[in-house]
């Protein structure tokens, strides 16, 4: 690593990789009356709850395990109410974890090492099977290596974990393991392998599969292949039925067409896969999950196609485990359609009656049963085919699928999987924040997705009103009242007093002054209003709800009062002429002006009173900011009351003050939560924390200390370039703070972390809390322009809001000329699929899939208009399928666009071939429509198309070829064959080019227009798998590989300048150098697209990529050696003090190609929060600093360039 680095990166997650690799359901926090979900990603660990009242299926925890997760399952712990998770990932560790409830975090129970770290096909932990019992649990390779672990428990009834029993033979592939539920008995486990020891001597020989039974002895510890038998060579798919007193035991074996039901010592029974009327091929089981009734059990088994399948068993019922673990002897096994939905990788089945399904792609679903299946469905029995043969026969098991009849949409969990191509797209206007379109999904499920990072609210009702609102109040008449009575909306020159019932409507004497603009409403004593105006304060006592009198406090002649804050008891104002006056009510509840009125250097800019917290007399301290930028923090003890206890100086005036608490971050999972106890998790003791506005547009955060008054732990937001203004609101069973500038943002608390996201637009200048009959909670008021809005806030876990622009087809590539004329061009195509359908039964497509039609492509051409967020134009392709595309002006003919786009004529995939490649020239009319001008075959499938000098230059093969446009077709004008493979990718700037290789990295070429060709002038020193490529300057590149690895990489200055000076290249190509490797950095997912722009109002600007698996992040290029040392040492002592609950050792994992180079890990460095108070202290001491020195270095890096 340089000493000096010229470039250095800040990595920063934006939305992490939202694919689970696999997902199981348990009570993992310990109540037994409800299950939580867990789903692994590629590295992160995360627990999701359920509301069974409302259906919201939401995030809970999510901790990230820096490492590759493999594999996980619930794990029932003898003796607990909790069950643990046993993870496998790359760290070669068998993981047990349990959820520490108090911490809201997953913590290490066991880490037992049993093989070498990564990732290799002879690496156990690609599959995990439990014992049903959970006292055992069998971790399986794909090929050879099978291990058994038994588990225990202590006198402490803490788990032990036994070594490892092996059951290892070589040249044997396992397709499948499952572990059997025998009872008591000694644990079985089952597992599809295949043996190609014979096949590697004769290649001519027939490979069989087997189906095996493994049983661990728990006497003798031993483990013993029980029993095998060979079974159809397309069985893929286990899975365990219940056993002992619950069920028969035994598997479900699914292969092509059938569906057999195994079990030692009892006959088989063998039941058809029926399939759709219209498809002749049979069908494979996918995914499956068993439900256990309180008296029965059924399982539901899911195709390729995603059809549902409901299997139940009629079988003899055991009163009492059998002491040789045998259960009932099974009469019959049937199958019948039930529902169909997208395909998943699992289910997942909550006693509460909801079905999760994890979809293999794009959006996840929760749906809740209806009813267990139709019963007038035709049914298939086993009693009906005597064998597989009899089953393979009958071509009559056919079903037609339906929409939904036993299943009911209650939730989706959007999802951005997989991420083909995205965009970032700035309107360049203030109150504006970046927007990602990203394309995504597959099939008729394929959508391009706009991303707008927003909290949605719900509008209940908007009035528009006579003239513009400054500010707007809503408060109870007395202390005790439930609701709000008045709503009172301040205007430049007057006040309107509204009340709240049945109807709202205008109050005619509310003792209110009306004909000034109001500043402050509050409810104070028992039964009183005060209203704060510019020239005074007037107290009304109310009874039953009439004003009876009222009282004035007027300031000196001459002066007026510029800003108020009260509480209950509590009324402090700021006068023009730099004076404060408090007041507290006496035994009456009237207001009594303290004696003496306290001055201050400068002008006051705000001032606030806290909360009061219950059983609380006063809040004991009022804070004052004034315009020479300082913030002053006075007693209101009645023994010291406005002497000052600190002063702070702030970076600019503030413009507003507001004190209250806010729940910490911290997460207290709930164990005793009733059966209709279904809420968020809960937050950590509140914490006191004063909010800054300031004239700047920055935001502020300080916490203050409720006992001596002391700030401390500063966060900054810049908002925008406007002054900051806050207002309290109450969301969703916590304090947040309402902020307003550029945009309307809400700062909240959630799990780990502080959010500040922007609310939906319209723009907002004041709002308040609000509760009604109607609205009882989460109810806002809310102003803008001439209009009062009011709305509810009922959720603040999803901080994005995706809007959908359907596609028609898999996206495969986007053309993005917004910047030209606002349009997308998505090249979308999917393989396999019936070419023509009907557009009015699209619906129906989204649930059942496209006809399929084997050889055959449904491609085509969709025009997106960005602003509309519509499709303008379809152009089908017939039997082609276009690959790239690109924006071009001829020079040749000037002020006429065309889009260029490559494709292939009946294109097979594997092995890769077709019956023609072609380029299609499309002119571009003035709205965005295309027109086919021109067609020109080429020799190979074009990869890569760019615009260069007035020209087209197509990448094909390893070949260059520069195209200008013809008469009839395009004509050659160069052609350069490059030392490569395959060339995807094209980036140009001047007379250079940047040529991307499908697995031989990059090289940079330039063309010399004497020589009429393209010199090779330097390359890398590695080949990477290059997927992504951006141009961040003259002479460097950023890529990504397929491997998860984004480098950038630089051309020597010497090099460039040579490049651009010998006119005929000799020069530069004897030469031969390669390119510098100043940074890399391992993400562990492929990068997909790349991007440089800003995602923050005013913020710096960075480069920010996407993954296939959804996963989006930044990078940031670092300003100064001192921030570069300083996170430089911050990350080396995290590493050093930082545990992953898989053990894995953080260097080797995001070293997997290459170490890491020149680049800080945001997500690591953020980890410091989480740390223990000892590890923070102590590192914190290394550094010669304070815990919340290091706390805002880590916050300001974060506001400064994400969300």
């Amino acid at each position: 690593m340089s000493l000096n680095p010229d470039l250095f990166l800040y990595n920063l997650t934006i939305r992490p990789s939202v694919t689970a690799v696999k997902c199981c359901i348990g009570n993992f926090i310990g109540n037994r009356r409800q299950q939580e979900v867990v789903r692994a990603t590629a590295t992160t660990l995360e627990l999701w709850k359920l509301n069974r009242n409302n259906g919201d299926f939401y995030k809970v925890v999510a901790q990230n395990t820096f490492s590759h997760i493999r594999s996980v399952e619930a794990l029932k712990s003898s003796g607990s109410e909790k069950d643990l998770l046993i993870v496998t990932s790359d760290s070669g560790n068998l993981t047990v974890l349990e959820m520490n409830t108090e911490k809201g975090r997953f913590e290490s129970v066991s880490n037992e090492p049993y093989f070498k770290t990564g990732l290799r096909r002879i690496s156990p932990g690609e599959y995990i099977a439990v014992d049903g019992r959970g006292r055992a649990a069998m971790i399986s390779a794909i090929e050879k290596n099978k291990f058994v672990y038994k588990f225990t428990s202590d006198h402490r009834n803490r788990l032990q974990v036994s070594s490892p029993l092996e059951a290892n033979k070589s040249k044997v592939l396992t397709f499948g393991v499952c572990g059997m539920d025998v009872g008591f008995e000694n644990p079985q486990f089952a597992a599809l392998e295949c043996d190609y020891s014979d096949y590697e001597e004769k290649l001519d020989k027939k490979m069989h599969k087997t189906l095996c039974y493994y049983e661990l002895d728990i006497g003798l510890n031993h483990v013993v292949k029980k029993y095998s038998e060979e079974v159809s060579f397309s069985s893929n798919f286990l899975l365990p039925l219940p056993g002992g007193t619950r069920g028969p035991s035994g598997v479900l074996l699914c292969s092509e067409g059938i569906i057999q039901y195994k079990c030692l010592s009892k006959m088989t029974h063998t039941i058809p896969i029926p399939r759709r009327s219209r498809d002749q091929k049979r069908s494979r089981i996918v995914c499956g999950v068993v439900h256990t009734l309180k008296n029965s059990f059924f399982a539901l088994l899911q195709s390729e196609l995603g059809d549902l399948f409901k299997i139940t068993l009629d079988y003899v019922v055991q009163d009492s485990d059998e002491s040789r673990g045998e259960a009932g002897m099974v009469n019959s096994v049937e199958i019948q359609y039930f529902d169909t939905m997208p395909v998943c990788t699992s289910l997942l089945i909550f006693r509460a009656g909801f079905l999760y399904a994890n979809c293999e792609s794009g959006d996840q679903y929760l749906y809740q049963f209806d009813k267990l299946g139709d019963e007038n469905q035709r049914k298939f029995s086993s009693q009906d085919y005597p064998d597989d043969i009899a089953v393979l026969d009958d071509e009559t098991t056919l079903f037609e699928p339906r929409p939904f009849d036993n299943l009911n949409l209650v939730n989706i969990v959007e999802n951005i999987n997989p991420l083909i191509d995205a965009k970032l797209y700035n309107s360049n206007e203030t109150t504006s924040l970046p927007v990602i379109y990203s394309l995504c999904g597959t099939g008729p499920r394929s959508a391009l997705k706009v991303l707008n990072h927003e909290l949605p609210y719900s509008e209940v009702v908007t009035q528009e009103l006579p003239s513009v609102v400054q500010r707007v109040f809503a408060s109870k008449l007395n202390r005790d009242d439930e609701y709000d009575k008045y709503i009172v909306l301040s205007f430049v020159d007057g006040t309107l007093v509204l009340r709240i019932g049945e109807d709202v409507e205008e109050v005619e004497n509310s003792g209110l002054v009306l004909d000034t603009n109001t500043l402050g409403v509050f409810q104070v004593g028992s039964t009183s209003l005060v209203q704060v105006h510019p020239n005074g304060v007037r107290q009304v006592f109310y009874v039953d709800e009439t004003p009876q009198k009222t009282i004035d406090w007027a300031p000196p002649a001459g002066i007026r009062v510029l800003h108020c804050s009260a509480t209950n008891s509590q009324l402090a104002i700021a006068l023009s002429n730099r004076e404060i006056v408090y007041f507290e009510l006496d035994d009456l509840d009237k207001l009594i002006e303290y004696n003496e009125h306290k001055e201050l250097a400068a002008q006051i800019t705000a001032l606030t009173l806290g909360e009061v917290q219950a059983g609380a007399a006063r809040f004991p301290y009022l804070l004052v900011a004034c315009q020479d930028k300082t913030l002053t923090v006075f007693s209101t003890d009645p023994e010291s009351t406005l002497e000052i206890i600190g002063e702070e100086i702030l970076s600019s005036a503030a413009s507003s003050l507001m004190a209250f608490y806010m729940k910490d971050t911290a997460i207290v999972l709930n164990t005793d939560a009733g059966d209709d106890d279904d809420d968020e998790p809960e937050l950590a003791t509140s914490l006191l924390y004063v909010h800054i506005g300031m004239e700047s547009g920055v935001y502020a955060r300080l916490q203050m200390d409720s006992q001596t008054g002391e700030l401390s732990n500063p966060r900054n937001k810049y908002t925008g370039p406007r002054a900051v203004h806050l207002s309290r609101l109450e969301a969703v069973g916590q304090n947040a703070v309402c902020i307003f500038s550029a945009r309307s943002y809400l700062g909240y608390t959630r799990p780990s972390e502080f959010k500040i996201t922007p609310l939906m637009k319209p723009v907002f200048q004041h709002a308040c809390s609000f509760r009604s009959e109607d609205i009882p909670e989460n109810g806002v008021l809310a102003i803008y322009g001439n209009s009062l809005m009011i709305m509810t806030i009922d959720q603040l876990e999803n901080d994005t809001i995706i809007e959908n622009i359907a596609l028609r087809n898999t996206p495969k590539y986007m053309c993005d000329c917004t910047d030209k004329n606002g349009m997308m061009y998505v090249l979308e195509g999917d393989v396999d699929t019936k070419r023509d359908i009907d557009a009015e039964r699209i619906e129906e497509y989204q649930q059942f899939g496209y006809p399929k039609a084997p050889g055959e492509w449904a491609s085509c051409i969709q025009a997106v208009v960005v602003a509309e967020k519509s499709v303008l134009q379809t152009i089908d392709l017939g039997d082609e399928t276009a690959f790239r595309a690109c924006w071009v002006n001829f020079e040749s003919r000037p002020g006429e666009p065309f889009l260029a786009v490559s494709a292939a004529k009946n294109q097979q995939l594997s092995p890769p071939r077709n019956d023609g490649t072609y380029i299609h020239l499309y002119r571009i009319s003035s709205n965005g429509t295309l027109e086919l001008f021109q067609t020109t075959k080429t020799e190979h499938l074009s990869l890569a198309l760019v615009a260069f000098q007035g020209k087209l230059l197509v990448g094909t093969k390893n070949e260059l070829i520069l195209y200008d446009i013809g008469q009839k077709q395009l004509v050659k004008r160069s052609s350069t064959r490059l030392d490569c493979f395959e060339i995807i990718d094209l980036k140009t700037q001047g007379f250079r080019v940047i040529v991307s290789d499908v697995r031989d990295s990059v090289r940079y070429t330039v063309y010399k227009p004497l020589e009429n060709s393209f010199v090779d002038f330097i390359d890398d020193t590695m080949q990477r798998h290059v997927t992504r490529a951006l141009l961040l300057d003259y002479d460097t590149v950023v890529v990504g590989d397929k491997f998860g690895n984004i480098s950038i990489l630089r051309c020597p200055e010497q090099i460039s300048e040579m490049s651009d000076e010998d006119n005929h290249g000799f020069l530069v190509k004897m030469r031969r150098t390669k390119l510098d490797n100043p940074v890399n950095y391992y993400v562990g997912d492929m990068p997909t697209f790349f991007q440089k722009g800003s995602l923050t109002i005013g913020g710096a600007e960075s480069i920010v990529y996407g993954c296939l698996q959804g996963q989006m992040g930044c990078l940031y290029p670092m300003k100064s050696l001192s921030e570069i040392n300083f996170f430089k040492e911050l990350q080396k002592l995290i590493i050093h003090e930082f545990t992953s609950l898989t053990d894995r050792e953080y260097l080797k994992f995001k070293g997997y190609y290459n170490p890491p180079k020149n680049s800080i890990d945001g997500d690591l460095v953020e980890e410091y929060y989480r740390l223990g108070p000892d590890k923070r202290i102590r590192i914190a001491t290394k550094m010669d600093r304070l815990p919340r020195d290091i706390d805002r270095r880590i916050s300001d890096m974060r506001s400064r360039i994400v969300y």
